[in-house]
């Protein structure tokens, strides 16, 4: 008899203690971008996220409008740790993207920032990182964006090769995340010609999703070359959505930021209202891992 009541007990306390150890395909990964003008807007979308259920939040770029020079910029306190410091005290894993604003100074500020701050990820412009199955690619865009950024573009594209190469076996689902989106239903529609070839020829086609700033709507773009591309830039200055969505097509104004679950090969995601937390759009992205 009390053999079983210890098999019994062994039994519920497995159920108790294992879920939480396998908790990937539970964790919810949050994206905004933009999110550099210091306002309402972005002390709403910092409150957003510091009280939601995000596992993690990847920045996708913009973090300052001015750029920081250097780690005693007052840009850097300014406009980016003072304002985010409700949501880095949760210590919730915070992921950086450089965009084209961050140029403006020296990006690899952030480089520094990340040592300091444990919960600061950003080993460099450019970057992959694994959970699991899931992987992901944060991507320098800007560099493409900008001509006189040409000599910096031949290291990335080396490195994402390689990185596809090594990685094409183990993803199950694939995410890459960047500043600059390859199209628009918004105020800009296309991205110039040298970064547009960047992003055609290794970028769709190749990833399940593209996610991105830089266009300040929150947008569900729908798939190019089976990639799915995502917008979440409305963490400031939100502003530039069409006044009319193409069918089975969002694309909106509202301060916010995206929600991403990943199960296997499906990825159920949403876009969330920062002023009182509703989901606004929901949709499913079936993926391949990696296509080439």
């Amino acid at each position: 008899m009390k053999t079983k009541y210890v098999k019994a007990l062994i039994f519920l306390l497995s159920i108790i203690i294992i879920k939480p150890l396998f908790s990937d395909d539970s964790s919810i990964y949050c994206f905004v971008g933009d999110a550099g003008e210091v306002n309402p807007t972005q002390a709403m979308v910092v409150n957003a996220l510091a009280n939601s259920d995000c596992s993690l939040v990847w920045h996708l770029g913009d973090i300052t409008q001015l750029g920081v020079q250097s780690m005693d910029d007052p840009e850097l306190q300014e406009s980016f740790l003072k304002p985010f410091k409700p949501f880095l005290e949760t210590k919730i894993p915070f992921y950086l993207t450089v965009g084209n604003h961050d140029y403006k100074g020296d990006p690899t500020v952030y480089l520094e920032v990340a040592k300091i701050y444990p919960a600061i990820y950003h080993p460099n412009n450019f970057y992959t990182k694994t959970f699991g199955e899931l992987c992901f690619f944060a991507l320098d865009t800007t560099i493409f964006d900008k001509l006189y950024y040409f000599h910096k573009r031949g290291n990335q594209i080396r490195w994402l090769k390689e990185e596809v190469e090594r990685l094409k076996d183990q993803c199950n689902f694939s995410i890459a995340v960047a500043h600059h989106p390859l199209f628009s239903s918004g105020d800009r529609d296309r991205a110039n010609p040298q970064l547009a070839i960047f992003l055609e020829n290794y970028i769709f086609g190749t990833f399940d999703i593209y996610i991105t700033g830089h266009n300040h709507v929150l947008a569900d773009e729908g798939d190019h070359k089976k990639t799915r591309q995502l917008i979440s830039a409305t963490g400031a200055l939100p502003g530039g959505s069409p006044n009319t969505s193409k069918k089975n097509r969002f694309n909106v104004e509202t301060p916010g930021f995206l929600k991403i679950q990943v199960e296997g090969r499906k990825a159920e995601y949403n876009f969330v209202d920062a002023a009182n937390g509703m989901i606004i759009w929901s949709n499913i992205k079936l993926g391949a891992g990696i296509r080439k």
